[in-house]
């Protein structure tokens, strides 16, 4: 059942974030999505409703697509209207949405950034629909897309979950229920792409981690430590700070209705690749040893991120959307203040032993 969750804000505004049961697990079109949003950006009803004073943006990830709109707090009228202009689209610009979306889909498939992540979560879960990457649609080809495709993705067009943040929206579409199916295989591996015209290397290593639904906590106080706390972070300390060996070092972690991986980042030049592949491997094999002080980095670092992105309503729709779309308890991150609050070093030292796959992608010239 969908869900929709209502919140207070102080400022002038009022943010909408609506979930769609578009995305990379759920597309019956691959790549649709992408076709999807630049369709919508030309229509007269999006247009007309930014004429009107709203702001509007979407994005496509693995379990959904997001339309974020924003408008003053006076002027929420205008959003009923906005289910229609979702579902009427001029299928006469479909070329021209297919030739946006592929421009940008091979330039994501250019960048030695993207296309690491996307191959070290390809040869991670390769029988999956979260073995690929919303930005890079490894092997999807989208000129393939008719318009009878784009009109039964829009009859079927439904929302998982609505976030209002600043008011009251009412949305007039259906609601649906997601889905979220777990890879079925996880291997481990290495692959290198070269990629023409490129001047430095990225390394991607990619494991394996808990959905939403699993140790979330402990797995984001875990890439927290281990690359998620910028210029502190033990990635960025042992490969740039004390080797000086890449441009940029960092973790993320993303968890999902049906699994989440852990992806660990560098960009370097060819002669370095090994060397730093070694010591990111090692740094995530050090974090077997976590201090009581690493546990006041992460512990400042996750409650300061909190107070940030609560004080503007967008960041509060972001944040807190995840709530109705995976029905998780109102008081979600209250929980995880609790959890920072009693978070012991073995917490996330035991999760080390946990990561025991993993892929390797390398991608540069």
């Amino acid at each position: 059942m969908a869900r929709v969750l209502k919140l207070t804000h102080w400022s002038g505004s009022t943010v909408l974030d609506l979930k769609l049961n578009l995305g990379l697990v759920n597309e019956d079109v691959p790549g649709i999505s992408r076709v999807l949003i630049s369709l919508w950006k030309w229509s007269r009803g999006v247009m007309e409703l930014e004429r009107s004073g709203a702001s509007i943006s979407f994005s496509n990830s693995w379990d959904y697509l997001t339309v974020s709109v924003k408008v003053p707090r006076e002027s929420t009228n205008v959003l009923r209207s906005l289910w229609d202009a979702l579902t009427k689209v001029d299928l006469s610009m479909l070329g021209r949405a297919i030739n946006e979306a592929s421009t940008q889909v091979n330039l994501a498939r250019e960048d030695t950034r993207s296309r690491s992540m996307a191959e070290a979560l390809r040869g991670l879960m390769p029988n999956s629909p979260y073995g690929n990457h919303p930005e890079t649609l490894l092997g999807v080809d989208l000129s393939g897309v008719k318009p009878e495709d784009v009109r039964k993705a829009l009859d079927n067009l439904a929302y998982y979950s609505i976030t209002v943040v600043g008011g009251d929206v009412e949305v007039n579409g259906s609601p649906a229920t997601g889905k979220w199916p777990r890879p079925s295989t996880i291997n481990s591996g290495e692959v290198k792409v070269s990629l023409s015209g490129k001047v430095q290397y990225t390394v991607a290593i990619a494991y394996p981690a808990d959905s939403i639904y699993g140790k979330v906590y402990d797995y984001m106080a875990f890439n927290t430590l281990l690359g998620g706390m910028g210029l502190i972070s033990r990635l960025y300390t042992e490969v740039r700070v004390k080797r000086g060996l890449a441009y940029y070092a960092y973790s993320a972690y993303i968890p999902l209705g049906g699994t989440g991986f852990i992806v660990a980042m560098a960009g370097t030049r060819e002669k370095y690749v090994n060397q730093v592949k070694e010591i990111m491997m090692s740094t995530v094999a050090s974090m077997r040893e976590v201090s009581k002080s690493d546990i006041e980095l992460v512990r400042g670092n996750q409650i300061g991120r909190l107070v940030v992105r609560a004080e503007s309503p967008e960041g509060v729709a972001q944040m807190y959307s995840i709530i109705p779309l995976y029905g998780l308890p109102n008081d979600y991150y209250d929980r995880y203040v609790k959890f920072l609050g009693d978070l012991r070093p073995e917490t996330i030292a035991r999760l080390t032993d946990e990561l025991r796959s993993s892929f390797t992608a390398v991608a540069g010239p």
